[in-house]
């Protein structure tokens, strides 16, 4: 009897695990796997870029309609990417406090009321300037290949690799679209030109064929940038070399992925997506950290339910002035000229992110 126990032991040991055992443990691995940064911040925005590459097959032989191409900006005002930017009081005072946070947060608001002063005056050559900014605000703020350890040099050349797709393509690919776009931005300085008493601009400051050579230029610099990227490490002997190129290569996917997207998407649509699921949304481990104890093991989504509260005393009174101007500006208070505002906001508050960035990178954080 002994024996035949023994057997019997032997063989329910061998048995197959039961189906709710195997349950419960692929569970467990998939709700680990759901809270692990790699999905929500790396795969979640390529699927969703994928995803939007599909529907816009639908309507890739036309113009993107205007009802959807503004849905991106709209969503951005309250969800992660005014937010993003939002945060930057918030990041300021993580770091530093008392006068010194204050000082810097004056020369901020200063900082933008230039900007917007030189955009009434000069639009042509803001927005110029911004699109020179955001080749190298795009490049250098999501990135797996290690940004903060790069030189000036693999800087400027992940810029050019970066920001040349996501600002070339829908110059190159959408002119008379982007050109259109440029005139209603500058519409919008008409009310305040007139109160500076200057004289009305021509809307159309800039072709479609000055647009169109603008946007092959930035895709030709991005190709380049893309041949010096892959050969500086070549001939990729070292582990760190083949670690450094198959960064760059999944960079390249990626940014590939967003090219073909804004090819078949109208400008303000497909730069809106990229703006809103793989710019911003990249963007919010990193604020949630100036925000949560090193240590702590922190849910993705809690994070960015950090990165908004902490983005709300900026960000509240950002969207009191924005909707007066739309109420003041828009006759119809139409949703896209909402948009346009929000877009306008961008180009305001970039230049002042960038110089806040690049100042308290060169400041020892205050104990």
């Amino acid at each position: 009897m002994t024996g035949t126990h023994g057997n019997v032991e032997m063989f329910a040991t061998d048995q197959p695990t039961a189906p709710n055992v195997l349950f419960r443990s692929k569970f467990r691995e998939l709700t680990s796997l759901m809270s692990q940064k790699t999905l929500w911040f790396s795969w979640l925005p390529i699927a969703l870029i994928c995803t939007a590459i599909a529907s816009s097959l639908y309507w890739a032989q036309g113009t993107t309609p205007k009802s959807i191409e503004v849905i991106p900006w709209l969503i951005a005002l309250f969800f992660v990417g005014m937010p993003h930017g939002a945060a930057d009081l918030a990041v300021l005072q993580s770091k530093k406090s008392g006068a010194e946070a204050l000082t810097v947060f004056f020369f901020y608001l200063l900082c933008m009321g230039v900007i917007s002063i030189t955009y009434v005056i000069a639009p042509g050559i803001s927005l110029v300037g911004f699109i020179i900014l955001s080749l190298w605000h795009f490049g250098n703020t999501e990135t797996s290949s290690g940004g903060a350890s790069q030189n000036l040099y693999e800087r400027l050349a992940t810029s050019c690799a970066k920001g040349g797709i996501v600002i070339g393509m829908p110059l190159a690919a959408w002119p008379d679209a982007t050109a259109s776009v440029s005139t209603e931005l500058i519409d919008l300085t008409r009310p305040a030109r007139a109160v500076f008493g200057l004289p009305l601009l021509d809307s159309q400051l800039f072709s479609p064929t000055q647009i169109l050579l603008m946007g092959s230029l930035l895709l030709f610099f991005a190709l380049c940038s893309w041949i010096i990227i892959f050969l500086h490490f070549f001939p990729y002997k070292q582990p760190k070399e083949k670690q450094q190129i198959q960064r760059s290569m999944n960079d390249f996917f990626q940014y590939s992925l967003i090219g073909i997207l804004e090819f078949l998407v109208s400008p303000l649509f497909g730069i809106g997506i990229y703006f809103l699921i793989f710019h911003s949304w990249k963007q919010m481990p990193t604020l949630a950290n100036h925000f949560l104890q090193p240590t702590a093991v922190t849910h993705p989504m809690r994070q960015v339910f950090v990165v908004h509260k902490a983005a709300l005393p900026l960000l509240i009174p950002t969207w009191i002035i924005l909707f007066l101007c739309w109420w003041a500006l828009s006759s119809g208070l139409h949703f896209r000229d909402l948009a346009l505002l929000s877009l306008l906001v961008y180009l305001i508050v970039t230049p002042a992110h960038e110089i806040l960035c690049s100042w308290l990178s060169s400041q020892k954080k205050t104990t």
